[in-house]
Parts: C-alpha cells; sequence; structure tokens
C-alpha cells in the first residue's frame, strides 16, 4: 500500500533481499531463542492493512493480552503499536514445546500525510487490535458541480 511502511525489530521490506533477511532471523530466532527455559523468546504480531474509503485500517493480532497491555502511540508521522505478554509467575511448566511468544514487542508504523493523526482510533475485540485512520478530508476526491448554460 502506498505511503505505509513498517518497522520491526528485524528487517523487512518488499523486496526478495527483504523478505529473504526477515526469513533468516526467524531462523535464527527459532534455534537460538528459548524454547521453553522460562527466557523471553523475540516476537511481533501478524498485522493486516488496509484502504477502504475515506479510512485506512489496521490489524494486529494480539491474543492473550489486556487491554492495559497494549499502548498506540503516534508520533512524527509513525504509529508505535507496544505490549508486554508475560508468562504467569504460577506456570511451574517444565515445557516440552513451546511456540507461544513471551515478552516485549514494538512495531512502528510509518503513516502517510494523508491521514488526520486526530482521527485515529483504536478498538481491542477478541484478541484483535483493530486501528483505523481517517483520511484528511483535503485529500479525498471531490466532486466537481457542473454548472448548465
Amino acid at each position: 500500500m502506498s505511503g505505509f511502511s513498517s518497522t520491526l525489530s528485524r528487517s523487512i521490506g518488499p523486496s526478495v533481499l527483504g523478505v529473504a533477511s526477515r526469513e533468516m532471523d526467524e531462523l535464527f530466532d527459532r534455534l537460538f531463542a528459548s524454547g521453553g527455559n522460562g527466557k523471553t523468546k523475540p516476537w511481533w504480531p501478524l498485522m493486516s492493512v488496509w484502504e477502504e474509503g475515506d479510512h485506512y485500517h489496521l490489524e494486529l493480532d494480539l491474543p492473550g493480552l489486556a487491554n492495559d497491555d497494549i499502548e498506540v502511540t503516534f508520533e512524527e508521522g509513525r504509529l508505535k503499536i507496544a505490549a508486554s505478554r508475560t508468562r504467569p509467575e504460577s506456570e511451574k511448566r517444565s515445557y516440552l514445546h513451546d511456540e507461544r511468544h513471551w515478552g516485549d514487542f514494538s512495531r512502528l508504523v510509518s503513516i502517510p500525510d494523508s491521514v488526520d493523526p486526530e482521527s485515529i482510533e483504536a478498538d481491542y475485540q477478541n484478541g484483535v487490535l483493530h486501528l483505523l485512520l481517517k483520511k484528511r478530508s483535503e485529500v479525498l476526491p471531490k466532486r466537481i458541480k457542473i454548472n448548465a448554460k
């Protein structure tokens, strides 16, 4: 989508090299990150972005988080979405396998100038964070009235 870009703690991009780099980072994380020994593994949520009429929509999968665990801020043309998912202290399990991610994440999303930052709304329901970004009225198509003579 034109105007949007996402920055993770890892490299990401539309190019083949960006995809390959991200895949190598993920492989490295799987090989050397925690496999259930109580340490946290690096993680970031999956995100979808789409345009619909005079709005942009962003959705991030954040299962298992409380509303207070999530922080969304806007500064200098970027949305920062951050959260922390902590392993419950009462969990005294010895995992044989664990694919769930624990710990902090932060994701930056560059927002196009066509968005009105005062209009940004966030809603969290059923483990999905939905952000609604309204376009500035001056960038929307304007119908020109044709006068008959």
